[in-house]
């Protein structure tokens, strides 16, 4: 019963922050994080956290996985056509070139060659949960940069879980993942072609009962379990779950009943379980990171943005964007989290980084995902057609 108490107190907290902010005319997740580093604070945290840090991480990772079907669900898969090169260009630059950067700048710095590949590793991930929230809220994401962003942010979850892959790997001198990785894919897209032929019969003899409980509750259990397969495969369940998005998507025809469950799973996770995701990055900043080392959080914090901007203005040679839409690929592609947080556990659980680099990067990650949705305010605001 304390653990529920806590719970209810951390999402009142995040909910009047989160209104407080959306008076102000701010994006509500910046509340949200705000109330994770409130509630992080190291005195508060101990005091009164405790074990619940567990439910809060539990929250948070069923928080993304729907957030994923949601925009698999709510997706334009004839702009997704349309937009596929492009996306493809952005998530590769964006990807290369701070990996690239964050390599040779800690190098420079004088620590190992591990260090280093888990630093670059760090700074090139993207977290599409704060950029989809942030696009929802704003209500471009089916325009056609928001169409790309989201592209991008997809095809850079292989990446992640390549780095993921190579990081156990070096972790647990286990190669054999990295070899496997090739045959897992080709079966992860087996599964899914069986399962577009299968889930529209499914939700057909479903519709058929005229029962909207039992359609909602099939979409989450589909949802659910290509995430779970997508996770048991090694490709995580973020991906999967955006996959199943799609899958639905294709095989509802009918499509006032898909609005009606999109409508209904937005109310689900926006009001219960979406604070909870960026509650936990904002329980990930560590104040100390701020005082002890300043100049190494400044240093990784501006080689950070900049590649992703750098990266961002390369992609423009192969993409048509506009300087300022550009721009704003850049700082939508900065937006860390998520994957990162999971990255940097394991090296330092497993001592690949000293503390210094964890607390420095942990803290890029959270300073990069409250800018996001100031910048997307602020550039969007007056220009709605910049999204076009």
């Amino acid at each position: 019963m304390e653990s529920i108490f806590i719970i209810a107190v951390c999402l009142t907290l995040s909910l009047i922050l989160s209104e407080a902010f959306h008076a102000l005319r701010y994006p509500k997740v910046i509340g949200q994080i705000l109330a994770g580093i409130i509630v992080g604070i190291p005195f508060i945290k101990s005091m009164f956290l405790g074990d619940v840090v567990k439910d809060i991480a539990f929250l948070s990772d069923l928080g993304i996985v729907f957030l994923l079907l949601l925009a698999g669900l709510e997706s334009n898969l004839h702009q997704f056509k349309k937009v596929g090169r492009d996306s493809v260009f952005v998530a590769v630059f964006s990807v290369a070139v701070p990996f690239i950067f964050g390599f040779f700048l800690t190098k420079l710095l004088g620590y190992s060659n591990i260090a280093s590949l888990v630093v670059g590793a760090s700074l090139s991930i993207t977290a599409e949960g704060t950029t989809l929230v942030a696009l929802m809220e704003m209500g471009v994401l089916k325009s056609r940069l928001g169409t790309i962003i989201l592209g991008a942010g997809i095809i850079d979850d292989i990446f992640e879980i390549i780095f993921l892959a190579a990081l156990l790997a070096i972790a647990h001198q286990i190669t054999y993942k990295l070899a496997l990785f090739p045959v897992l894919l080709i079966l992860f897209v087996i599964i899914s072609f069986v399962l577009i032929h299968l889930v529209p019969i499914i939700i057909r003899k479903i519709q058929r009962e005229h029962s909207p409980i039992a359609t909602f509750s099939t979409i989450l259990v589909i949802g659910l379990v290509i995430a779970g397969i997508s996770q048991l495969l090694g490709f995580g369940a973020i991906l999967g779950a955006f996959v199943a998005g799609l899958i639905i998507q294709w095989a509802n025809k009918n499509k006032k009943a898909e609005e009606k469950i999109v409508d209904e799973l937005k109310l689900m996770i926006f009001a219960f379980i979406i604070p909870f995701f960026f509650i936990n990055i904002g329980l990930h900043l560590d104040f100390k990171t701020f005082v002890m080392y300043p100049k190494l959080l400044i240093i990784i914090l501006g080689v950070g943005i900049f590649a992703k901007i750098i990266a961002a203005f390369i992609s423009k040679y192969f993409v048509k964007l506009s300087i300022v839409q550009t721009w704003l690929v850049g700082w939508a592609m900065n937006s860390r989290g998520a994957m990162e947080l999971v990255l940097l556990e394991i090296a330092r659980i497993n001592n690949l980084m000293p503390i210094e680099l964890y607390s420095a990067i942990v803290a890029t990650a959270v300073i990069t995902t409250l800018m996001f949705p100031l910048i997307l305010r602020h550039v969007v605001r007056d220009n709605k057609q910049i999204m076009s």
